[in-house]
């Protein structure tokens, strides 16, 4: 049975979704998540691997402060094409390991990634980072990698996110991000226009995407991946990347929460 505060939060999920998925359901946002939905179909089977490939020193970086333990149950939302299967540590319990993507294609090629490294096909799915599909408190870790800013209710995935988190664990997000206070500048945000039809939108802020101070998550960590990736692609735009840790204020009260920009103490 759900206690009253259990139920209360839960009538403020479904209150909440109503209310963004009034926002998200314009038919901008439609035209745009359908374009984004061919485009991850195109990019599954032909270049997202090589493309993606040189953002390798961010993954391990992002599951390195995970610091996952041999009992941690950890979930993978938006895993893409399986990339990340690689980068995981050996003491990782793959049974219970789970990775998700809205994508039908991304999930057949990562199918085939986790039989190579032992994890059961049957973990990795297609499912919405809006609306997951398990109890509340199920994850000890869980990884954004490359996937929020794709998800076309960033505020809602972290919601999810925190409801299926484990008392005392962490959410890490890896993803291209703008710092709190910065200016987005004219040729960002035209840019912008065209990255959100393809694969995400470029300009979305941590601390916007949280709820800021009504969130029950709180930042603990947030780092600059630039001059960090590799490749062509990753290493010229390691700038815009950066790797935050997040975690319940009400699980760790004496960890100082720190905002969304680099150098912050």
């Amino acid at each position: 049975m759900e206690t009253s505060e259990q139920l209360r939060k839960r009538l403020e999920r479904v209150q909440q979704s109503a209310e963004e998925d009034d926002v998200n359901n314009s038919c901008c946002e439609q035209v745009s998540r359908w374009m984004q939905n061919k485009a991850y179909q195109l990019f599954a089977y032909t270049i997202w691997d090589s493309l993606i490939s040189g953002f390798k020193p961010g993954r391990m970086r992002a599951i390195e402060l995970m610091d996952v333990k041999p009992t941690d149950k950890v979930l993978l939302i938006g895993e893409g094409t399986g990339l990340d299967f690689e980068c995981l540590p050996s003491n990782i319990n793959k049974r219970t390991l789970k990775a998700f993507d809205f994508s039908p294609e991304m999930v057949r090629q990562s199918k085939m990634k986790a039989k190579q490294f032992g994890i059961p096909e049957e973990n990795c799915f297609v499912g919405d980072a809006q609306k997951m599909p398990f109890k509340d408190e199920k994850f000890d870790k869980i990884l954004f990698p490359l996937s929020l800013a794709s998800v076309p209710n960033p505020k809602l995935a972290l919601s999810e996110a925190e409801r299926v988190l484990e008392p005392g664990g962490m959410i890490v997000i890896f993803e291209k991000m703008v710092d709190d206070e910065a200016t987005i500048s004219w040729g960002r945000s035209a840019a912008n226009v065209l990255a959100k039809c393809t694969f995400a939108d470029i300009n979305r802020n941590l601390s916007d995407m949280m709820g800021k101070e009504t969130s029950p998550l709180k930042i603990t960590h947030y780092e600059s991946l630039e001059n960090k990736q590799t490749g062509l692609l990753a290493g010229q735009l390691g700038y815009y990347y950066r790797v935050a840790v997040l975690t319940r204020k009400e699980d760790y009260p004496d960890q100082p929460a720190i905002p969304a920009k680099l150098h912050a103490m």
